[in-house]
């Protein structure tokens, strides 16, 4: 395995690495349309900074070349960062620009540089963007060869050595999560409307089904940063908004939290781990069994099935949400059946499990 210190380092500029950075073209997401091949890559820190994915018929004058980094230049507290993007996309004019390194940028070493230039990140934000000669005198630290150029090469080897590492522990967790869940075979196997279908379903309130308990408030200027995951009323992440050093009386764990406020309103994520909650998401724990995170995974489902009938004017709150009946198969003498959620999940999860592999397998031989 490669070492980094085995290596000197030296400062480069933004404009010393880069031969050609030139502004993104396209616009936002409203005027883009859904459902294309072209991923859509935002002013944002998340996900690569991809927002989704758009057509680019329409309008192939806003697509970017591809084997590039993006420079996020303004942007909601990701202005600083930068993403490498190996296919070709759409950008958002204005807030983003690409650089291009011609004959030596890769996908291995195109990640270790994005990585090391979004470490100016702290220095920029919407007051002090990341544009003109701000950009192009931005430094970072990288290997360098003898003649003190950037060690391409080098980079792109560690990167190799650390990618080839991670699939294989990845590997090792995911034959051992499959050992344990009873393996099944891949989908072809798996007939899964079959056995949604194999069952009646019936409607329960939801206050029937689950003990609701509060989360509790603590806002940012009031926590400290730690190890701890804060659950938020989020859409992404896991509903994970940032990590904290507090505890208090929503400290929780092998919980399901269900967002009834913000934008991820009654979208519901399950929570292995110790955690505590925002007040705008309420912890769920089973009345009568013991909390299984399958079940959960289940029920996060059934209740997202209910987010069509609630919005900012008419709220998700506590009344509502353990008045809301949810829809779930049941035994004969129309019990919900749990032991069925159960074995649905755990086949649901190897079944993900094992594509997983296959496509490490496909991507193994392209690469």
């Amino acid at each position: 395995m490669l070492r980094l210190d085995d290596r000197e380092w030296k400062s480069f500029t933004v404009e010393e690495l880069f031969t050609r950075i030139v502004p993104t073209r396209g616009k936002t997401t409203g005027q883009l349309i859904p459902g294309g091949d072209v991923p859509y890559i935002a002013a944002a820190k998340n996900n690569n900074g991809c927002a989704g994915v758009y057509s680019s018929k329409e309008y192939p004058e806003w697509v970017s070349e591809g084997n590039c980094i993006v420079f996020v230049q303004l942007g909601d507290g990701a202005a600083g960062i930068a993403h490498y993007i190996p296919m070709d996309f759409i950008g958002m004019s204005g807030k983003t620009s690409c650089g291009y390194i011609e004959g030596s940028l890769d996908r291995y070493n195109g990640v270790f540089i994005a990585k090391a230039l979004s470490s100016n990140k702290a220095i920029f934000s919407h007051g002090h963007s990341w544009t003109g000669r701000r950009l192009l005198k931005s430094r970072c630290m990288l290997p360098a060869t003898s003649d003190g150029k950037p060690d391409y090469a080098f980079m792109t080897a560690y990167m190799r050595d650390m990618d080839n590492l991670k699939r294989k522990q990845y590997r090792e967790y995911v034959k051992k999560r499959i050992a344990e869940l009873c393996a099944v075979p891949d989908d072809k196997n798996v007939d899964w409307k079959a056995m949604i279908d194999s069952h009646e379903w019936e409607p329960f309130r939801i206050d029937s089904i689950f003990n609701i308990l509060p989360g509790k408030r603590l806002v940012a200027a009031d926590s400290t940063p730690g190890d701890r995951p804060f659950i938020g009323a989020l859409d992404n992440s896991n509903g994970v908004a940032r990590f904290v050093n507090d505890e208090n009386e929503s400290l929780d764990k092998n919980v399901l939290g269900v967002n009834y406020n913000g934008n991820g309103m009654v979208i519901g994520f399950y929570h292995p781990y110790e955690c505590i909650f925002s007040d705008d998401v309420k912890r769920f724990h089973m009345k009568d069994r013991e909390d299984d995170p399958y079940v959960l995974l289940f029920m996060k489902s059934v209740i997202l099935m209910q987010k069509k009938k609630f919005g900012y004017l008419y709220k998700f709150n506590a009344d509502r949400m353990a008045h809301t009946n949810i829809m779930l198969p049941v035994t004969d003498d129309g019990q919900p059946d749990y032991d069925f959620m159960e074995e649905f999940g755990r086949k649901m999860m190897s079944n993900k499990y094992n594509q997983y592999l296959a496509y490490l397998a496909m991507s193994d031989v392209v690469n």
